[in-house]
């Protein structure tokens, strides 16, 4: 029995798999004087096709937490951006239950707000969605391990598109995901 349960590390060639998934996310821009990464959840489902032992060719929707947070004494300023992503993905299992992933992410934005606090009780929040562009694109890269199903991710996707629509010098989403999810075949 304990055999059975440990030889399986992966689903088989021309098999689909539905996964849904949960994460961390550790989102910053770049360009941005000083930011910080700032955590975020991430959670979503992805489909894969197993094209053979080496390939998978995946796609999914993923709702994601953004943006990036600067502190400075007392000040604190964060820019919270949600947004609902859609990875494209090549699959490539180099070992038994490891895969390299690469591939195209475009993005929508959901909402975004600029928040602050001064530290001497002048607070507040504006919605700067208006401000922000409604299209993002990222190139995800990552790595993941398979074992009975459970799938421990790590992604990181390089934003080429800029975040705000009037910017002399513009910021693009970096954001580093750990995820952990689920296969269930189809």
């Amino acid at each position: 029995v304990l055999s059975s349960l440990s030889a399986k590390a992966q689903t088989e060639p021309g098999t689909f798999t539905l996964m849904p998934k949960v994460g961390l996310n550790m989102a910053t821009m770049t360009n941005a004087d000083d930011a910080k990464m700032k955590a975020g959840a991430v959670a979503g489902v992805e489909a894969e096709y197993r094209v053979s032992n080496l390939l998978g060719v995946s796609a999914g929707v993923l709702y994601s937490m953004q943006g990036t947070k600067y502190s400075e004494g007392d000040y604190s300023d964060k820019y919270l951006m949600d947004y609902i992503n859609i990875p494209i993905l090549a699959n490539f299992y180099v070992w038994k239950g490891l895969s390299l992933s690469a591939g195209i992410q475009p993005g929508f934005l959901v909402s975004a707000k600029n928040k602050w606090d001064f530290g001497d009780g002048d607070e507040g929040d504006v919605d700067i969605k208006d401000a922000c562009e409604s299209f993002d694109f990222s190139i995800p890269v990552g790595a993941a391990y398979e074992w009975n199903d459970f799938v421990l991710g790590v992604r990181y996707n390089i934003g080429v598109t800029g975040i705000f629509k009037e910017a002399e010098e513009n910021s693009n989403n970096g954001v580093l995901a750990i995820t952990l999810g689920y296969k269930f075949a189809l």
